[in-house]
């Protein structure tokens, strides 16, 4: 795509036990990574409470100002397990119809009463007989209003919020037109997400992730949270490590979760091309090769890939790239 004129954009990841920036300066027909910034935080991050909400505004004021950031205009993702999404299908009809057509039938597909939420959606694809597969997402108002309340304090301007999985394509799939499965294993959930010809068509969320690995390496080989965390980072599943049939189980619930997909993937005709991991989790060693008799090619996302920046920066950049791949693709948004 060709921009013509420079924009800097600010993509703010909040985490449930972290806050990840990138600040993004598009130009021209390339995107520079002016700074980015990773910090783990000592509390939860819960946006429900004014004191944690307080908290998480210093945290993120302080990460900013020690990555120099220059821009104030923000993209910002709500977390996965605050978000109600669902793919329909629309037969052809006037935008004034397809909007409250779209309405009646998130009904069907969100919990909660449709006064209690913020309704969003977005056309994927239009068939040639007019209909439309559309995206639809809600989060609690609450949410959103204490989101915005983070963005006010620290004296930001978000002009865009979206959810992670949508960032994730902008950054690790990127123009690949193939149908994907795309793993997000954070800290504390695992999302998976299936992604036909760069659209978001279903997506899963497990609760278990890279903290659930250090607990169990912790407990079983009796040593603190901060050696069990070297540890897993070191050693992972390889087969000289310790530790592979203790965390297995975790493991496992992923992949279960990841066949399930597949077999309905299949039971649709069709095969993903690739299973992409993303996230923090996606580092483990030996991670690809548990994955591997899935079938499709298992690869690391690479947000990196779109990017100009220092090359003096990329062993470091290569070591934080999978946790910093839904700021990345937040930052690389600039249409409003």
């Amino acid at each position: 795509m060709f921009f013509s004129s420079k924009k800097s954009v600010l993509g703010v990841d909040i985490g449930t036990t972290n806050i990840k920036i990138a600040q993004i300066t598009t130009k021209d027909n390339g995107h520079f990574l002016d700074t980015y910034g990773l910090v783990n935080v000592s509390f939860e991050i819960d946006e429900k409470r004014e004191d944690v909400i307080l908290q998480t505004v210093n945290v993120l004021k302080q990460l900013m100002e020690k990555a120099s950031v220059t821009t104030k205009d923000v993209v910002y993702s709500l977390p996965n397990s605050a978000v109600f999404t669902s793919t329909i299908s629309m037969p052809k009809m006037t935008d004034q119809e397809l909007a409250s057509a779209v309405e009646f039938e998130a009904k069907k597909y969100v919990p909660l009463p449709m006064s209690e939420m913020d309704l969003a959606w977005t056309i994927l694809e239009k068939m040639t007989d007019g209909k439309s597969t559309i995206l639809i997402t809600a989060v609690p108002k609450a949410i959103s209003l204490s989101y915005n309340k983070i963005f006010e304090l620290a004296k930001l301007k978000p002009f865009a919020v979206e959810i992670e999985a949508l960032a994730l394509i902008r950054s690790v799939i990127g123009d690949d037109k193939g149908n994907n499965l795309l793993i997000d294993i954070g800290a504390k959930q695992t999302h998976l997400n299936i992604i036909e010809k760069g659209n978001l068509v279903l997506t899963r969320n497990i609760p278990v992730g890279g903290e659930s690995i250090t607990l169990i390496i912790s407990e079983s080989l009796k040593i603190s949270y901060a050696r069990a965390e070297q540890f897993k980072k070191d050693f992972g599943i390889n087969q000289a490590s310790l530790i592979p049939e203790t965390i297995k189980p975790v493991l496992m619930k992923i992949k279960t979760e990841a066949k399930q997909l597949q077999s309905l993937y299949r039971a649709r005709s069709k095969n993903f091309d690739k299973i992409i991991m993303v996230g923090g989790g996606a580092n483990l060693p030996g991670l690809s090769e548990f994955l591997n008799d899935m079938g499709p090619q298992v690869i690391t996302g690479d947000p990196l890939s779109c990017l100009v920046f220092n090359p003096d920066l990329k062993p470091i950049l290569q070591q934080y790239s999978a946790n910093l791949s839904v700021a990345i693709g937040l930052a690389l948004r600039t249409d409003k």
